[in-house]
This record gives structure tokens, sequence and C-alpha cells, in this order.
């Protein structure tokens, strides 16, 4: 390069130096050099989850927060914390973070806040840290529902996790985090236009320009040491509040299952086909299982004991009686150190299709969540990716919390609090 610029002069360098400053750092072979992913799992205590091998989130978490040099940009439905227990030391650490200089953004979701846990008031007011309250409810009439943060505009974090310490360490979760400056860029931009909508600036929403995205159309490959080539593409909810070209969830979510040709593991913490008007049925999920089942697909779905109840019962049971669709449920046992509330549950909301394709993401199987609340997905394609989340479903399917779904029982209510 240096010789051919001793033989070139005026214009004609500038440019040679400009495209090659280009290359450097925009080639795909070296912007996705360092590129990172990983699944990521909370295991309740005292479960046989504590034996998957699968990235725990609070190391995951840490690790992410005391590596950040500039920025950590977190929308989560609410923070709920706890003395003596793991997300108090994640609360410590951004409070350092702070300290040494990092700008820290949060959003939370205002309806929850005002009615529950205000545990994220204790980074109020701290230097370097700004805390807003979405109201979604407001919004699209539902919740700020997604759980994501991203470090330094390249690192993210996402999925069914809360900040929440039972979250950590009291109820089974999955998650994953991506290094990849297009995927977090692309959640950059909807924790842009959620900061903005915090403040009700709907017009920052119709004028924002993305200038990093990734959708269906525009996947991202990750290079992972431990996965090989990684096909990554996020898709977002409610479609009302995506800016222009992003995928939505519930339409990649049928596509899924529609082209899905073997079998289907799910493992989803509520799941109904229940709207909010009696008049008329969010069905699209259901019936696109039942279609699946019709031509062959094997159907496995874990949904837990919380989930029992009411009208989402007698839809359930409705549905393991159809063609190729098992469903067990799922029963955490209580802590040895006693009830706490709101906790041992299955809060995951993943599945996974195939041998290659995975979903993992914040939304529930319920109208509000794609139609109305804020949720993110990142869909994966990666047979070893498969695998691992293969393993973690296998658990829980033989695992002695789980059993099949009985047509003639009435289930009780569990107790949550």
């Amino acid at each position: 390069m240096k010789f051919i610029l001793q033989n070139i002069t005026g214009k004609s360098k500038f440019i040679i130096k400009f495209t090659f400053l280009f290359l450097l750092l925009f080639s795909p072979a070296i912007l996705k050099a360092g590129d990172e992913i990983e699944i990521v799992e909370s295991a309740p205590a005292e479960t046989v989850y504590e034996n998957s091998p699968v990235s725990k989130s609070f190391d995951v978490w840490m690790k992410m927060i005391k590596d950040a040099g500039e920025t950590i940009d977190i929308e989560t439905f609410y923070f709920a914390d706890e003395k003596n227990e793991p997300l108090e030391k994640i609360i410590d650490a951004l409070k350092q973070s702070a300290a040494k200089g990092v700008k820290i953004r949060i959003i939370v979701d205002s309806s929850f806040y005002s009615r529950n846990d205000k545990s994220v008031d204790s980074l109020e007011g701290i230097e370097n840290i700004s805390i807003r309250k979405i109201p979604f409810g407001n919004l699209g009439g539902g919740v700020m529902h997604a759980k994501f943060f991203i470090v330094d505009n390249e690192n993210l974090f996402m999925g069914s996790q809360n900040f929440d310490w039972r979250a950590l360490k009291h109820i089974h979760e999955m998650g994953v985090r991506v290094k990849n400056k297009i995927i977090a860029g692309t959640f950059a931009e909807v924790f842009e236009t959620d900061w903005k909508l915090c403040e009700g600036n709907a017009y920052g929403l119709m004028n924002q320009k993305a200038v990093v995205i990734s959708n269906s159309e525009n996947p991202v490959t990750v290079n992972s040491d431990k996965y090989g080539k990684v096909v990554v593409y996020p898709a977002f909810s409610p479609p009302q509040y995506n800016f222009p070209g992003l995928s939505t969830e519930e339409n990649e979510l049928i596509k899924i299952i529609e082209n899905t040709r073997d079998r289907l593991n799910i493992q989803i913490y509520s799941f109904s086909d229940k709207e909010k008007s009696d008049t008329a049925k969010f069905d699209v999920i259901s019936n696109a299982l039942k279609r699946a089942g019709e031509r062959g697909v094997k159907i496995r779905i874990i949904i837990p004991d919380w989930a029992m109840k009411d009208y989402s019962e007698e839809f359930l049971k409705d549905l393991s009686l159809s063609e190729n669709i098992e469903i067990k449920i799922s029963s955490i046992p209580l802590f040895s150190g006693g009830f706490i509330p709101y906790s041992r549950v299955d809060h995951s909301k993943y599945f996974i299709s195939d041998n290659d394709l995975s979903w993992i993401s914040t939304s529930n199987w319920e109208s509000g969540y794609f139609r109305n609340s804020r949720n993110a997905t990142l869909v994966i394609k990666n047979p070893e990716v498969n695998k691992e989340l293969l393993g973690v479903f296998e658990l829980g399917w033989t695992s002695p919390y789980t059993e099949k779904i009985d047509v003639n029982k009435k289930y009780e209510s569990v107790k949550r609090n």
C-alpha cells in the first residue's frame, strides 16, 4: 500500500486512502472479528437446571457491566432488589461503572413501577445515571415488557430475565448475549425510540431513521468460536411502535412454525387464544401449531403451573388433544429456605425448530404481548445453538417437575405471593 501511494498524488491518493479506511472499518470479515454469542440461563436453586452447562445470567451480566467503557443502556420491565441477594451486586456494579464515568440510561415501565417494587429508585440521582419511565399503557395499551441492555453499543443481552433478584436465583429463564455492532445497534435504535417515547415524543418515532439495522431480510452472521457461523436477526413488538424496517415478532413466529418440517420444542410462560374482547380469539399461533401437527411435525410444549388458570386451562387442555401436540405442566419445587413470593416458576420464552433454528424472546404467547406491549426476540440459525437449547428443554421435559397435562383434572391456582 505504501509503494502504491508513493506513486500516486493528489485526489487519487485521497480516494485510495479513504477506500482503504472504509474497508478497514466496514468490510464484513473485519467487522465481525471479535463478535461473540452465548446462550444464557437462570437456574432456580436446588433444581436440575443447576446441572445445565449453559452460561448463567448473574455471571454474564456482571462481566458485561464491569467491561463497560462508555455506555450502558437498560430497558427492562422493572427492578426488584433484595438485601444480600444477587441483584444487589449487579446494582452495585452499575454504581461503580457510573463512578468511573460510564453513562447509564434506564427505562422501566411506568404502570408497573407505580403499583409495585421501586428498587430502581436506588439508582436515582447518581451522577451519570438517568432513569425514565415509559407510559406504554397509554401508548400501546400494554406494558414495556422487553428485557435487554446494551453495553458500549456493541454488546447486547436480551432474554426473559427482568432485573429481579429472583430472576437470577429462583426462576428458570433463558436469554442470549450477542456481541455485534449491527445487532446491538438495532436494539440501540429501539432504545432511542423508547427513550423519546418516555417523554411522549411520538414525533421522534415517526421521523426516526435507523442507521444500523438487522431484520429477517438482513440477518447478521456472527463467527463464534463455540458455535461456528451463527445467523442472527431480531424482531420486535408492537408493530405500531416499531420504526420502519424492523421485523415484527408475530409475523416471524408464524413464519417459523409454518416452515418447520419435523419438530418444535417450546418452553413458554403463558399461552392462550383469549383476546381482551370475548368476541374475538387470538388463535393465529394455536392454529399454526395445529396445522403443523397435522402435517406430521412433532410438537412438545412445557408450560408452568402458573398458566393453568381460568380460560387458559381449558385452552391448553383442548390444544393437547390436537394431533402430534404433547403438553407437560412444570411445577418448580419450593426453596428449602421457605416460600418466596413470585418465584419458583419457569418464566422462559424460547423454542427450537427442527435442528437449526432457535427463538429466544421476551414475549409470552398471548395477543397483548405482540400487539400492545414492547417486546423483543432474537432468531438464531445454527445447529449447535439449537442443540444446546434442546439440552435445556430435555432437562426440563424429563425432570421430576413436569407431568403430562391431564384433561380430566381441575388444576388448583398456584400461590404466588
